[in-house]
């Protein structure tokens, strides 16, 4: 698993898509990942400052939805449906999207090498 795939995830709120932030480093060797949620509540929340909006199919995403940067989560492997393979891999510039509003939530400012 590599920062930035998305795969389907089974959380307590139901099957989403999660995307992966951690490290590539952290996730080989270890059970959990470090995930961001989705949330289809796309019209309230694409404006946030800590959220990140996508439309219905970029990278492989069913509906509009968007990654909820307040809602960083470690899921164990086994809650991560791998087998499939991920739904998508966000590019470059969205991932420093990704990281930027993770900065917003955390007050730092973040930018990735």
């Amino acid at each position: 698993m590599e920062p930035g795939e998305i795969y389907w995830a089974d959380l307590p709120t139901g099957r989403r898509p999660a995307i992966v932030v951690s490290r590539e480093d952290l996730n080989r060797g270890t059970y959990v990942v470090a995930v961001l949620c989705t949330s289809s509540n796309y019209a309230t929340r694409s404006q946030l400052p800590h959220c990140v909006p996508f439309q219905a199919g970029e990278f492989g995403l069913p509906k509009d939805c968007v990654a909820q940067c307040e809602t960083i989560s470690f899921l164990d492997k086994t809650d991560i449906d791998t087998s499939s393979g991920s739904i998508g891999v966000l590019d470059e510039a969205r991932m420093r999207e990704i990281i930027r509003a993770i900065g917003h939530v955390l007050e730092a400012d973040c930018e990735p090498d």
